[in-house]
């Protein structure tokens, strides 16, 4: 549930120009940070990853629907993002009228990735959803080939049927995973495990969208500010939870009781809500200080924490294929976010070498 809220003033600028020291001494030799530093990164990354598979796991357990634990988180999101945004005086909807069309899109398609992501894990345990909706880092780079018209990489190529394949063993469809046991209660609970992992790949997708578009709109004008796109976000989110409370009353006639929302479940599954705004500010810190590829990698261990918290503290036990699909989509970002580290260094290495021709 982390992924539809980057929330970093990303600047697009060109390459700063390679400075040539003609002699090097202690003086002029860049001091090497500490390791310490060197791998807040990988910690922030990994702690983030904890705090957003742990807060969702610990909702669900409680029982307590993940739209209505959203309420107050949401509601302090889109308070103090509103007030970060006044007070450094940017526009709220800036640009043409296509970027203003385009930046609706994008909170429209962010929320409801998101709510999707909450109907899902009705459905279906949490890992099999982290494991589905992790699928996304595959059909950016895909969408991303589409739209920009670019050539697939090995990775990619590579990627792809890994995802394919690990979709197939996460899901296991009856057609091609026979089992023994035939009941009216299997089929009702396949029924739900095929909507939910419906919902999970529809949420993969509609994320991938929505960071295209988010990458789009932050390249394309320099008055449309990140900060901006996530308040956006927020609040179609926000207005996505107020309307499922009022087709909760009008539709299926069930009116929240105060008891309901005062209830100690309810208390703390709004509190463990909280702990993710924290994790999505750790996020930023990550991305700051780690290689987009690498965060992606690390990142996917939202699917092993998922994994190991459902088969300790629940009585659902992952099967072996479930276990080998998860293995192959997580390969598949290891493949796609190694082939980018590598593509980036072959980049700078020929860059080095034109400035030395020059």
């Amino acid at each position: 549930m982390s992924k539809f809220e980057v929330e970093s003033d990303v600047k697009i600028t060109s390459s700063e120009p390679l400075i040539l020291v003609s002699t090097i001494s202690r003086e002029n030799v860049p001091e090497q940070p500490h390791w310490i530093h060197r791998f807040s990164g990988i910690f922030y990354a990994l702690t983030a990853s904890f705090l957003f598979t742990f807060s969702t796991f610990m909702i669900k357990q409680l029982g307590v629907d993940l739209l209505d634990a959203l309420l107050l988180r949401f509601f302090i999101q889109v308070s103090l993002t509103l007030a970060f945004v006044l007070y450094k005086n940017y526009t709220l909807l800036s640009g043409t009228m296509l970027q203003v069309f385009l930046q609706i899109i994008c909170a429209v398609i962010g929320a409801g990735g998101f709510v999707i992501f909450s109907l899902a894990v009705r459905y279906v345990e949490l890992a099999d959803v982290n494991t589905l909706g992790y699928t996304r880092v595959v059909w950016t780079v895909v969408l991303s080939a589409i739209v920009y018209r670019e050539r697939p990489s090995i990775g990619t190529l590579i990627a792809l049927p890994l995802t394919f394949l690990g979709v197939i063993f996460v899901t296991q469809p009856s057609f091609l995973f026979y089992s023994k046991v035939e009941s009216t209660m299997k089929t009702v609970d396949d029924k739900h495990r095929l909507i939910g992992f419906i919902l999970a790949l529809s949420c993969a997708l509609t994320s991938a969208t929505n960071v295209l578009l988010f990458k789009q709109l932050i390249s394309i004008s320099r008055d449309i500010k990140p900060s901006v796109l996530n308040l956006h976000f927020a609040t179609a989110m926000f207005l996505c939870l107020i309307t499922n409370q009022i087709y909760k009353i009008v539709h299926l006639q069930s009116m929240p009781s105060f008891n309901h929302f005062l209830s100690w479940r309810f208390l703390l599954a709004s509190t463990i809500c909280l702990i993710t705004i924290i994790a999505s500010i750790i996020t930023q810190k990550a991305i700051k200080r780690e290689h987009p590829a690498v965060f992606s990698l690390l990142s996917s261990a939202e699917i092993i924490f998922a994994l190991i918290l459902q088969n300790l503290f629940t009585n659902v036990r992952s099967n072996l294929y479930a276990l080998f699909g998860s293995t192959l989509v997580i390969s598949s970002v290891v493949v796609l976010g190694i082939a980018r580290i590598l593509n980036e260094r072959n980049q700078a290495k020929k860059r080095k070498e034109n400035i030395e021709k020059c």
